[in-house]
């Protein structure tokens, strides 16, 4: 169970540890390294956004997930994922540093045999939900917009890492002119490159969402043209619709803000380090 705050649940915040640390891969220069060379902008801008969280909503429970497998979505489509590269040499020296850094915070890092990051996430959101607990998911995936609802909430990154927007139901519709409940058939209609998921042919947002928005669901709009590619659209709306599964939440722990700086100093990052030992939450 998560603190409370007098008489209300604190907010549980469940990190996506890999989308997080490609964001912020990619989004922090190459150049960001320790004065012995060893690249650390992976870390820098992980650890950015742990600080970022501990200083701006104090100290909130919190759990890091990761990615152990694909959920089944690979049987499903060869074609899931299957442009993307395998991790660059500079991230891959960066990513074993990276749960030692969640764990020197205080926070567990959890993972579930065979299954991506956000699944595991839908399940423990569904489970606090249950305990009356609000969530604030972290990532960058389109996907887990459709966990949105009363007392689920998205931050994600705008610009750099830490710079985000925090997605509540209107904020979803306000983006993507569907609700949350439908970012599935959205992204079925439309695609998610990223994903792999090619969606129809010639449908983009305005028209995946005038279309759902007129049918009410994926199924509604399997007439005329895209009757005859209602089967794939079918299958790409199953990879994109989060697992149900069962998963153990951790117990909560008390944010180590001497550990975290710690870890963070030892990698050069002293201005980081200083913003966390002063931050009072």
């Amino acid at each position: 169970m998560a603190q409370t705050n007098g008489d209300a649940p604190r907010e549980l915040f469940l990190i996506d540890g890999n989308s997080l640390a490609y964001r912020a891969f990619f989004a922090l220069p190459e150049s960001i390294a320790t004065s012995d060379g060893r690249p650390t902008n992976a870390i820098f801008g992980f650890a950015s956004m742990l600080v970022k969280i501990l200083t701006d909503h104090g100290d909130v429970p919190t759990v890091v997930v990761w990615d152990a497998g694909m959920s089944g979505r690979k049987e499903i489509s060869a074609e899931y994922k299957a442009q993307r590269s395998s991790r660059p040499d500079l991230l891959k020296q960066q990513w074993p540093a990276l749960q030692p850094l969640v764990e020197a915070f205080g926070y567990p890092n959890v993972s579930v045999e065979g299954y991506e990051a956000d699944d595991v996430i839908a399940a423990l959101t569904e489970q606090a939900r249950g305990q009356g607990i609000p969530v604030m998911v972290v990532t960058g995936d389109r996907d887990a917009y459709q966990l949105v609802t009363d007392g689920v909430r998205i931050m994600t990154t705008s610009r750099g890492i830490t710079d985000t927007k925090v997605y509540d139901r209107q904020g979803v519709i306000d983006r993507y002119g569907i609700p949350p409940e439908l970012v599935p058939d959205f992204i079925a209609l439309r695609g998610d490159p990223s994903d792999g998921i090619p969606g129809a042919k010639g449908v983009g947002e305005k028209t995946a969402a005038s279309l759902l928005n007129r049918y009410g669901s994926l199924e509604g709009t399997l007439t005329g043209k895209l009757e005859a590619v209602a089967d794939q659209l079918r299958i790409y709306k199953d990879m994109a619709s989060l697992r149900q599964l069962e998963v153990e939440r951790p117990d909560d722990r008390e944010t180590d803000r001497a550990g975290g700086a710690d870890a963070v100093r030892e990698r050069g990052m002293n201005r980081l380090a200083d913003r966390l030992a002063s931050s009072t939450g």
